[in-house]
């Protein structure tokens, strides 16, 4: 007899889900049921008291039955098409929500990183998508096309899952990070925290001799264990070189946060001023510049006109062929190729070789730290009857680059993360694919997701740190290992010169990775690559700002920073 082909549903009926039992006990029918009951009877009892006072007939009371009308159950289809390859999470939180909603399919079809944005781009040109959730920072050009919704309304909406506004389910400071500080719309949700650092082998440090490793080194300090461990006979770094990394993973990360470096005074340039029309009495009135302070540029401390930023580009006070940028890739032509390993700008997984001990030093999330054992289990396995030594790992913040034309010291990647995003649809699919984010946000959907992540089975578990939502919190060893870092800021913020360090649209940034790539590879000179980028800058400037940026007057609006530009809807 051929085995039976258990459909998801099926499964829920006989199986369950870990502890998906918890979250629907919280939501027993009698007890709703009696809650509402109980309200209806004293509700109906005081109405009818008045009105025989009004009356004033002294009669008893009759109790009237009063059956509450049922809320309309939910129907209809989510789809989730998230970067990544977690299955196993999604399709256990897809199923309890289900059990909750049975007239509701959720699919859970991720998507790989190769080709994501592009694959974004195209569900959003070809009428309504399908999908339900897409990690929006890939294609943050297309929010001012209202092709995503705004989160904002629904944070003040009660979530049935805690009865309770739904922005009351998440730390304040998160909410209000990902609110548009002029607009106060919200277009991602992030539900984790993060912190991008470097990670070394401590084996390998010991065995060099290095053994005084600061909280944050200096660029010179970092560069010289490179050459201490390059003599030794290790690959001191290990990065991959491919597209993806140039633009939104290693190579990006170190670009954002050396361009910082250099570019912290451009807030000068950039910051509303008075009648503009986002000026801030009360914030941008008793603002003052202070470099030593790495939080003083935050969104809720300083308003930043993103058309005094372009308008700066376009006249050449703000550039990319500068002094400053000539210095950074001087700095990091230093670590990128003599201190990589050969042939790395067409890796694309680097990671095998700092977990074999081949390389000493790699820059990844603190998601690593819950990671590592998973890792180690994964290369192990795949290196059969060679023996993989495992080793402790150490950390330390990025390398902070020095010399005049610095602002400030380094600072990274500290922020949250998740960035899902919603296509905007009509109203009831999206209040459907909002209720299910509730379901996510809430201690017990958020804890069967969590609970699956921390799956030592899960082959593609992990977090990238601590999470956002409130009633949940992390089993204390993996506290443990996070309550180690130190902050030392982020540069993810308006206020950062970093928003040009690789690209401000998707021509800009391809012309930008492919200067890069040939100038690390030895084909092109330094000249020729700032020179290059430079020219892509002004030459793509009108047509970010009428096709993507979608203003009306297009460069025009360039001439009255004082004035919000129209957007063509």
């Amino acid at each position: 007899m051929a085995a039976k082909k258990w459909t998801r549903r099926e499964l829920v009926r006989v199986v369950g889900i870990g502890s998906a039992a918890a979250a629907v006990a919280a939501c027993k029918p009698e007890t709703i049921v009696e809650t509402v009951e109980k309200v209806v009877k004293e509700t109906v009892e005081v109405e009818v008291e008045k009105v025989v006072k009004e009356t004033v007939i002294e009669k008893e009371v009759v109790e009237i039955a009063v059956t509450p009308e049922p809320e309309k159950e939910l129907e209809g289809t989510i789809v989730i098409t998230l970067q990544g390859n977690d299955t196993q999470s999604w399709e256990n939180l897809a199923l309890a929500y289900e059990l909750l909603h049975p007239n509701v399919d959720v699919r859970v079809e991720l998507k790989p990183a190769d080709g994501y944005p592009e694959w974004i781009r195209a569900q959003a040109t070809a009428g309504t998508p399908e999908a339900s959730y897409v990690n929006g920072n890939v294609v943050q050009e297309l929010f001012p096309a209202g092709k995503f919704l705004d989160f904002a309304p629904y944070f003040d909406k009660m979530s049935p899952y805690t009865n309770q506004p739904w922005r009351d389910d998440m730390e304040p400071w998160a909410v209000s990070s990902i609110l548009d500080p002029l607009t106060g719309k919200c277009h991602m949700l992030s539900l984790e925290t993060v912190q991008v650092l470097w990670f070394y082998n401590k084996s390998i440090f010991e065995n060099v001799g290095i053994s005084d490793i600061p909280a944050q080194p200096t660029w010179e300090e970092f560069i010289g264990w490179c050459e201490r461990i390059k003599a030794a006979g290790y690959t001191p770094f290990a990065i991959e070189g491919n597209y993806d990394s140039f633009w939104a993973m290693r190579v990006g990360w170190m670009l954002r946060t050396y361009v910082d470096q250099y570019t912290r005074d451009e807030v000068l340039i950039k910051r509303c001023q008075p009648g503009d029309y986002c000026f801030q009495e009360g914030i941008d009135d008793v603002w003052e510049w202070d470099p030593t302070d790495p939080f003083n540029d935050d969104n809720q401390k300083v308003t930043i006109n993103g058309v005094r930023a372009l308008r700066a580009l376009r006249d050449g006070e703000i550039r990319v062929d500068s002094l400053e940028m000539r210095d950074m890739f001087e700095n990091l032509s230093q670590l990128l190729g003599p201190m990589t390993q050969e042939g790395w700008i067409g890796t694309t997984d680097a990671l095998p070789l700092f977990l074999k001990g081949e390389a000493a030093i790699w820059l990844d999330g603190a998601w690593l730290l819950s990671n590592y054992e998973r890792e180690m289990k994964a290369i192990q396995e795949e290196a059969g009857d060679k023996v993989i030594e495992v080793f402790d790992l150490g950390t330390f913040n990025c390398p902070s680059m020095t010399g005049e034309l610095v602002d400030a010291p380094a600072r990274t990647i500290e922020a949250t993360v998740g960035f899902y995003s919603v296509f905007q649809k009509d109203q009831a699919q999206n209040d459907l694919e909002m209720d299910f984010l509730m379901f996510l946000t809430s201690p017990e959907g958020y804890g069967i997701y969590l609970r699956n992540r921390l799956d030592a089975n899960n082959p593609n578990g992990g977090i990238y740190g601590p999470p956002v939502v409130k009633g949940v919190s992390l089993p204390e060893k993996y506290q443990v290992l996070f309550d180690g870092l130190q902050f030392i800021g982020n540069h993810q913020k308006a206020a950062s010169g970093n928003w040009i360090s690789i690209g401000y649209n998707p021509e800009t940034t391809r012309i930008h990775v492919d200067l890069m790539q040939r100038y690390f590879l030895g084909e092109i000179s330094l000249d020729e690559l700032l020179s290059g980028y430079q020219q892509a800058c002004e030459e793509n400037l009108e047509t970010y700002l009428v096709e993507e940026a979608r203003w009306a007057s297009g460069l025009a609006a360039l001439d009255t920073p004082e004035k919000e530009p129209e957007i063509v809807e």
